[in-house]
């Protein structure tokens, strides 16, 4: 062996460099770092085969642990609300066009698609059970738990509705590959790709293997569906946060949450049971006697009858003797029997900090603030409370456009493009044809619920000194709060003609209302 030849060689034999030769801390192989060494893997080498676990137990959570299913319910309701509502932003420059036409376009478009979204009759689903509000709730639970948005356009025309598109939600378990194939360089997870990792086909299991008292057979049979049809028609819907080049599915939206919601959830839970057993037992009746050796000694064949006669004799020496001062009771004891009484130990004095700890840890997975998590609103300010919020704001626009408005853009393309068809909405004379600027017809924006404020004075003058600046404009002010601007418009339009029918001007309501106001501050 050389001189310069290490006793301790890797997999490959070349020998481990020294850590004075690392570059990096985080490479180096010392005493802290030794037993960490996670290995390189693909993106799907990672993912696809811990897929199910992590899906059921993110399943569970919402299921069962009461925080998992509440810090859901708070990205749902700031993300989607009860549904993002259209406005459509056709791109007149890139069709040629000019902005009237667009505004004029964009009002029919937008009443058009809003009867059939909202329609009572959920002719938009179908399986007739949802509105496109409930649907896009319904997606946005989808990207949390199994982290996957997934549906199919479905023709349907003989439902007596003026529109054939439907979209069918499906449960991401379904998709997998036919008969349990092993994955492929071309199909993972279900899903049928070219050399460019381009999906052109889905798998569709028809039932889940749980089902199978309900489906039978079915359960073994496998759908493909193209992703478009020949003529670029969109038939699957797949979203999913792609982490890493070549990730073929989706990660649940709680995976890097998953281990520690689970130990809280336990540490919780064991606390409360020690809580509850300390509490019921007030006290305990400590005796010298052995009743079992007493029987045997007395000859008693059966333990049973004497225990009885000894708690019969304890009941009528206790029941004679009982002595009462000031309405409390005072008795004495068998000889050789001591009472002692148990206290309720309430969690440790720690307990609260190391809860907070964890909720902590847990909000900054969940991309949530502390007080949203743990509904803790004690220990802020409104600086504090200001700067949390639009920080988890940031966050919730950003999944809103990048997922939620996209689904909601996606079915919308899917409606226009058989509205145009139909004659519904109509393009002008010269125009594109659809199929030629489709992007540029099907441009639209996507209102969802506000921000709310901490202190809606302060933050409206804020918006109005803006607006004066012209650094925010009228149209971005609504969104911000879940409102519509044209809307807003036509309805303060409205409600300015029937005060001035009824001689009321607002300055008058602003007088009327000022005490109630007053009264309230």
């Amino acid at each position: 062996m050389s001189a310069n030849q290490s006793l301790i060689v890797d997999m490959d034999g070349n020998n481990f460099p020294s850590s004075s030769m690392s570059g990096y801390t985080g490479g180096q192989s010392d005493h802290d770092m030794l037993r960490w060494n996670p290995p390189v893997r693909s993106a799907d080498a990672e993912l696809l085969p811990d897929m199910n676990g992590m899906v059921g137990r993110a399943h569970d959570m919402h299921r069962n642990m009461p925080l998992a299913a509440g810090a859901a319910q708070i990205h749902t309701d700031n993300i989607i609300g009860s549904g993002l509502r259209l406005s459509a932003k056709p791109d007149y420059k890139a069709l040629g066009l000019d902005a009237e036409w667009a505004a004029e376009w964009s009002r029919i478009a937008e009443a058009k698609f809003r009867a059939f979204a909202d329609d009572p009759a959920c002719y938009i689903d179908a399986g007739r059970r949802l509105t496109f509000g409930a649907m896009q709730v319904l997606a946005q639970q989808q990207l949390l738990g199994p982290g996957e948005i997934l549906g199919t356009a479905e023709w349907l025309p003989d439902r007596g509705c003026q529109y054939a598109t439907a979209i069918q939600m499906i449960d991401p378990a379904r998709l997998s590959n036919p008969s349990g194939q092993m994955d492929t360089a071309t199909l993972r997870g279900g899903v049928e790709m070219d050399k460019h990792s381009a999906a052109h086909t889905y798998h569709f299991r028809s039932a889940l293997q749980s089902d199978m008292r309900f489906a039978g057979s079915h359960t073994y049979i496998w759908q493909p569906v193209a992703r478009e049809t020949d003529w670029g028609r969109q038939q699957v819907i797949h979203l999913y946060e792609q982490k890493r080049p070549g990730q073929s599915r989706g990660i649940t939206g709680l995976a890097t949450v998953i281990a520690n919601s689970f130990k809280l959830d336990q540490l919780q839970n064991v606390t409360m049971d020690a809580a509850v057993l300390n509490a019921m037992y007030a006290a305990v009746l400590k005796t010298d006697m052995n009743y079992a050796q007493a029987a045997e000694t007395l000859g008693a064949e059966d333990v049973a009858p004497y225990l009885t006669g000894v708690m019969s004799a304890g009941q009528s020496f206790y029941g004679e003797r009982g002595v009462r001062v000031n309405g409390k009771q005072v008795t004495r004891l068998m000889p050789g029997d001591d009472l002692s009484f148990n206290s309720v130990n309430q969690p440790g004095p720690n307990f609260a900090q190391f809860e907070k700890s964890f909720l902590r840890n847990l909000a900054a997975g969940w991309n949530l603030t502390y007080e949203q998590l743990a509904r803790d609103y004690t220990q802020t300010n409104y600086s504090g409370a200001r700067a949390g919020l639009m920080e988890a704001w940031k966050f919730f626009m950003g999944r809103r456009d990048l997922y939620g408005a996209r689904f909601a853009a996606m079915v919308y393309s899917l409606w226009l493009e058989e509205a145009v068809d139909k004659g519904e909405v109509e393009l002008p004379g010269g125009a594109p044809d659809f199929y030629d600027a489709k992007a540029a017809y099907c441009r639209s924006k996507w209102i969802g619920p506000g921000k709310g404020a901490i202190d809606p004075l302060k933050e409206s003058k804020a918006d109005e000194l803006e607006m004066d600046m012209g650094t925010l404009t009228f149209e971005d002010a609504c969104a911000s709060r879940g409102k519509d601007w044209e809307e807003n418009i036509d309805q303060i339009a409205r409600e300015n003609a029937y005060m001035t029918k009824q001689g009321v001007t607002r300055s008058s309501l602003r007088a009327y209302m000022a005490p109630e106001v007053a009264a309230t501050e």
